[in-house]
Formats: structure tokens, C-alpha cells, sequence
């Protein structure tokens, strides 16, 4: 039966112009153009992508991949992956790194932009327009994050579409990149507590074994042994007062609250379970499963770079996709103008950020390092009283249907 009933008219108002899409996409071509030539000319000029190389290069040849403790710190399987870029010659190994990477962050940000259904072309210019200049840092320098916080969106559209063993696989291949992408993968979890946890913990199990495959078990196993030292022995957490990570322990060090090891773990895992029973309870109030998904996107998201072990200036970019999905869903939404204004304030503080990481190097401190921390605390609390909002999300779902601008 057709639903008669009346449906109240989004105002959109006026969006970006029709020539915006065109605009955009040159404007992403050419910062890819700008990149891959400097990888060309300069392989080994501003770039990650050189310890990567190492670890793959020690891996084939059964040498020991943490010979310094914070010099190469990724996973034994990560090492394993990056083998056969390390049989290439640096400069093409260096852009096929780059356009991997690239390829998996705009299939997953593309992918959200349609989910539940596709946005209209010129906020999803708007979309994109927003990602680029949150982006180009890690994509110029080659690292990891953009494919890890890519894997994450997959998963959690994975799981929408029940492909549990695929979104597992996501998570776990994200894991052992970086250790912070588990507490995403357990939040999920949590909300999908029949299909997933286990297929998850078989799925880390199964990309630990496939390691020992791709060389001498013995060995592989030492090298794990030497990752879970060589992690534990990491000092930029307690290298000086403040320490170098730009998170939340920055932010009570710069309040002057006393806080040691022990009860940062112990924050962490109250926040983390925090987090958790919120997401279960907005779950529980039978919340539109793309609402929800955005909600654990972005917030996940949040907790990672504010609790999680290693947030660097760099990892900032992870935040970028979730933010700028927020932009298209609270611009739609006229009753989301508070939590509009928090996503523009996010957004001018991260970019701020970058432009003194990149021009202003030596006005760094500890003050301005906790720019990045205050526009994500700022982003999340938005992000909880508009999930905590039953009225919230509807309008934006409508508004998310195809429409002519």
C-alpha cells in the first residue's frame, strides 16, 4: 500500500552550483597529479612510506623489524604486506603505496555517501571539497591511516549488509596496522553480538597464523614478541611533562590534573565503555540503523584519537571522512544548526592545526598541539546530545534521497 501520507519539505537551501562536481573532481586530480610527481622526482623526500619499506625488506630477508625501539612499529603482518613493494623500485612502489591507498579512501567515502541512499551531486561535492584539504597531508606522505579508517567504513557497512566474515576480515586487516581500529571492531561488536564477535576473533586469529605462513613460523613469532616489546617500550606517552601524543592526556596535563600509566588505562577503559553503553543504548531506542551507523562512525572515531594508545598530528585524518559526512547530514537537518556549528568549529580548528604543523614549525608547544584535541571534544559532545535526540536524524534521512539542487 502507498503511504498517502504528507511528508513536511526539507528546506535545503541553496546549495553549491551544478559545474561544483566537475570543479571538486579537478581539483582532486590535480592534488593527486601534485603528489605522484614529487614521489617521482623525490621518493624519499617528506615520506612515510621509506619505513614501510624497511619493515617489508627485513621481513624478506628474516632480519629483525624493530632494531630501534619507535622506528618501525607495525605489526609483523604489516611488514609482511609491505614485502612486495619493497621487490620495486622506490619511486613506482611509492605511488602504487599512494594510489592503494587513495583508491580504498574514496571507494569507502563514496560508498558512505550513498548509504542509505545518494546524496545529491552537489553536497557530495560539498563532501568531497570538505575531505581534500584534511586529507592531502597523509596522502602526500604515504601513511597508513588512510587505508585503516577506509577499512573501518567498509566494515561497518559491511555489517549493515550482513557480509559479517568480510567485515571482519576489514577490522582485523586494519588491526594489525594500527592497534587503536580493535575498539571500533568491538564496538561493533557489541551491536551486532550474535554474528560478529566471534567471526572478529577468528579473523585476527586467522591473519596471525596467515603470517607465520608467509615466512619461517619461528621467526615470525619472535617478531611478534619483539612488536608487543618494542610498543610497550615506546616513551612518546612520558617523554617530557606533556608528552608528544595530541590527545585527551594531553589536555589534563595541560590543566595541570595529575594523571599517571595506571589511570590513563583506567580512563581509557571507562571511556571505552562509556562510549559503548551509549551506542547499546541508542540502539535499544530503535534509532534508524544509518543514524546509528553514522553515530559509530564518528564517535568511535572520536575515542580513538582522544584515547587511543598513539594520536599524532597525522591521525587526524581519520576524523576527516566522519566529519565531513556530518556537513551533508546537519546541513539537511534545519533543526542541526547547533550541531552544524560544532562540525564547522571542528573543522576550522583541524585545518588550523595543519597549517601550523605545515608553515609554523616553530610555534609548536603543547598548546598548539591541543588544537586538535579541543575541535574533536567539540565535534563529539555535538555528536552525543544529536544522538541522544530521538527527533534528530529523521529529516536528514529524507533529505538524503536524490534531489534537484
Amino acid at each position: 500500500m502507498l503511504d498517502t501520507r504528507t511528508r513536511p519539505e526539507v528546506n535545503r537551501g541553496p546549495g553549491p552550483p551544478r559545474w561544483a562536481p566537475a570543479a571538486v573532481l579537478l581539483l582532486w586530480i590535480a592534488a593527486l597529479a601534485v603528489i605522484l610527481i614529487h614521489v617521482w622526482h623525490k621518493p624519499y623526500s617528506n615520506t612515510l612510506y621509506k619505513v614501510f619499506r624497511a619493515g617489508g625488506a627485513r621481513w624478506l630477508a628474516g632480519q629483525n623489524l624493530y632494531p630501534k625501539v619507535d622506528e618501525y612499529i607495525y605489526s609483523p603482518f604489516a611488514a609482511a604486506f609491505f614485502a612486495p613493494f619493497a621487490l620495486l623500485p622506490d619511486r613506482i612502489a611509492g605511488i602504487l603505496w599512494r594510489l592503494l591507498s587513495l583508491a580504498a579512501y574514496g571507494s569507502a567515502f563514496a560508498a558512505w555517501l550513498k548509504y542509505p541512499r545518494p546524496v545529491a551531486p552537489s553536497r557530495a561535492a560539498l563532501a568531497w571539497l570538505l575531505l581534500l584539504p584534511l586529507s592531502l597531508g597523509d596522502l602526500f606522505n604515504g601513511q597508513a591511516n588512510p587505508l585503516v579508517i577506509s577499512l573501518l567504513m567498509l566494515a561497518i557497512l559491511a555489517c549493515r549488509r550482513q557480509r559479517w566474515m568480510i567485515a571482519a576480515l576489514y577490522v582485523g586487516v586494519a588491526t594489525y596496522f594500527k592497534v587503536y581500529p580493535l575498539a571500533l571492531g568491538l564496538l561493533l561488536a557489541l551491536l551486532h553480538p550474535r554474528a560478529l564477535p566471534w567471526r572478529l576473533a577468528l579473523a585476527l586469529a586467522g591473519i596471525f597464523l596467515l603470517s607465520l605462513l608467509l615466512q619461517h613460523p619461528a621467526y615470525a613469532l619472535q617478531q611478534y614478541s619483539n612488536w608487543l616489546h618494542t610498543l610497550r617500550q615506546d616513551p612518546r606517552r612520558t617523554l617530557n611533562y606533556f608528552g608528544t601524543y595530541r590527545d585527551f592526556w594531553l589536555f589534563l596535563r595541560i590543566l595541570r590534573v595529575p594523571i599517571s600509566l595506571q589511570g590513563w588505562a583506567l580512563l581509557q577503559v571507562v571511556s571505552g565503555t562509556a562510549l559503548a553503553a551509549y551506542l547499546w543504548l541508542v540502539q535499544r531506542r530503535a534509532t534508524p540503523a544509518p543514524k546509528l551507523d553514522f553515530l559509530l562512525l564518528a564517535l568511535g572515531t572520536c575515542w580513538m584519537l582522544l584515547f587511543g594508545p598513539a594520536t599524532e598530528s597525522s591521525t587526524y585524518v581519520i576524523l576527516a571522512p566522519p566529519l565531513a559526512l556530518a556537513f551533508v547530514r546537519w546541513l539537511a537537518e534545519p533543526g542541526a544548526r547547533g550541531s552544524l556549528a560544532a562540525a564547522i568549529a571542528c573543522y576550522t580548528l583541524l585545518l588550523a592545526s595543519q597549517m601550523l604543523t605545515s608553515w609554523a614549525h616553530q610555534y609548536q608547544n603543547a598548546y598548539t598541539h591541543m588544537v586538535q584535541p579541543a575541535g574533536t571534544m567539540i565535534l563529539a559532545a555535538a555528536l552525543l546530545s544529536y544522538g541522544w535526540n530521538p527527533n534528530a536524524g529523521s529529516e536528514a534521512e529524507l533529505a538524503a534521497r536524490p534531489a534537484v539542487d
